[in-house]
C-alpha cells in the first residue's frame, strides 16, 4: 500500500492498539482538527485502512512505528512520544494508554501493568501485556484474579490526581 509522507507521520503517532482505537484517533483528528491538510490526510487514511483486517491494519502500523524516520525534528507532543517509544523498544501496552483519562479520575487510585495468563481471565487474552487504571475496587478485583493464575502484575503504582507513584524506584519515570 502506497502511503505519503503525511500519511506515515499520522500513523506513526497512533496510540492505539487495535484497529477500531486506531480508526477512532483518527475520525477524532477529521472531526477536531482545524488544519484542512491534516483533516484530509486523516480521511484518506481511514479509508485505505478500511478493507485491511485488523491483524493487517495493526501490522502495517506497527512496522511504520518501528522502522519510520521523521523527516525533520519532531514538532508535536505525539511525534515526540512517538519517538521515544521507538527509540526506547519498548512494547505498546493494551488497555489504558499512560495518559488516559482513567488516570485522572478522582475515583482510580492504582495503575498495574500485567501480563494475561490464561484464556479465562476476565482481563485481556492470554499473552497480552495490559495496562490499566482502577479504583479500590478494580484493584481488589486484579488481585483475586492474580491468586487464581489468571494474570501476573508485573507493576504497581499508586495513583493520585494523575501522578503515579510507583512501589519500587526502578519502575519510576
Amino acid at each position: 500500500m502506497n502511503l505519503s509522507e503525511a500519511e506515515k507521520r499520522m500513523l506513526f503517532q497512533i496510540e492505539g492498539t487495535n484497529q477500531h482505537s486506531a480508526f477512532n484517533e483518527l475520525f477524532m483528528t477529521a472531526r477536531y482538527t482545524r488544519d484542512a491538510t491534516q483533516k484530509e490526510t486523516a480521511q484518506n487514511l481511514m479509508e485505505k485502512l478500511r478493507p485491511l483486517s485488523d491483524r493487517e491494519c495493526m501490522d502495517m502500523i506497527r512496522n511504520i512505528q518501528k522502522n519510520y524516520r521523521l523527516p525533520e525534528k519532531a514538532r508535536t507532543v505525539g511525534e515526540l512520544l512517538a519517538e521515544a517509544r521507538q527509540k526506547s523498544g519498548a512494547e505498546q501496552l493494551k488497555g489504558h494508554d499512560i495518559m488516559a483519562l482513567e488516570r485522572f479520575d478522582p475515583e482510580v487510585r492504582h495503575m498495574i501493568v500485567f501480563d494475561v495468563l490464561s484464556p479465562d481471565s476476565p482481563m485481556g487474552d492470554k499473552g497480552d501485556r495490559m495496562r490499566l487504571f482502577l479504583t479500590d475496587t478494580g484493584y481488589q478485583k486484579a488481585l483475586e484474579n492474580q491468586d487464581k493464575d489468571f494474570i501476573r502484575i508485573s507493576n504497581h503504582a499508586k495513583v493520585s490526581s494523575g501522578y503515579l507513584h510507583y512501589d519500587r524506584k526502578e519502575h519510576s519515570l
